[in-house]
C-alpha cells in the first residue's frame, strides 16, 4: 500500500513538473516574440525540478529538494517558519530536514512572478500557495508565501544558493 502511495505522488509530481515545464517553454516563446529575453530552458528546467522537489518535501520527503541545494558554506535559508537565517550546508540541510517533518498530504500552486539567468546566477520571484496537513492531525493547512530563489551554476548543473519565503502578503503602513 505505501508504494502504491508513492509511486502515485511520484507520478502526480514529475506530471506537474513536466506541465511546469511546458508552461514555462510556452511562456518563453511569447516573451522572446515580444522581444524579451527568454529563459534559458535548462534553468526552466531546474526550476521545474525545484518546484516537484518541493512538493515532494511538503509531504515529509525532503531528500530530493535536498539534492538540488549547493553544499557550499555560503549557501543560506530564511524560512517560512521564521527562525534565524539559516548559513552553510550543514545548517540549512538540518532546517529542510526540520521543514520535512512539518507537511503531510501536500500540494501547492506556484505563480512565478519572475525569473531570470546572467552568466553563472539565476533567480526566481514567485508566490507559493501551499495546502497540506500537519503531519497527526485531521485537519487541513494552508500558507501563501512570498519568495525568492537564487541558484548558481556549479560544475555545469544549476544549484540552489538561498531561499527566502515570507507570509507578508498584505501590504501595512510603517506605523
Amino acid at each position: 500500500m505505501r508504494n502504491s502511495c508513492v509511486t502515485r505522488a511520484m507520478a502526480t509530481a514529475l506530471a506537474i513538473a513536466a506541465a511546469i515545464v511546458v508552461a514555462d517553454i510556452q511562456n518563453a516563446a511569447r516573451a522572446q516574440a515580444r522581444g524579451a529575453a527568454a529563459v534559458p530552458v535548462e534553468f526552466t528546467a531546474f526550476l521545474a525540478k525545484v518546484d516537484a522537489a518541493q512538493i515532494e518535501l511538503q509531504n515529509g520527503r525532503a531528500a530530493p529538494f535536498k539534492a538540488l541545494w549547493s553544499h557550499a558554506d555560503d549557501v543560506t535559508l530564511s524560512g517560512g517558519f521564521g527562525g534565524t537565517i539559516e548559513k552553510g550546508w550543514t545548517a540549512v540541510s538540518s532546517r529542510l530536514d526540520w521543514v520535512g517533518t512539518q507537511f503531510s498530504n501536500g500540494t501547492n500552486r506556484i505563480e512565478r512572478v519572475v525569473a531570470n539567468v546572467s552568466g553563472d546566477l539565476g533567480y526566481a520571484i514567485q508566490l507559493e500557495h501551499l495546502k497540506y496537513r500537519v503531519p497527526g492531525e485531521t485537519a487541513d493547512s494552508s500558507r501563501d508565501y512570498r519568495v525568492t530563489i537564487i541558484c548558481r551554476r556549479e560544475e555545469g548543473q544549476w544549484r540552489l544558493v538561498h531561499r527566502q519565503a515570507d507570509s507578508q502578503m498584505t501590504r501595512q503602513s510603517a506605523r
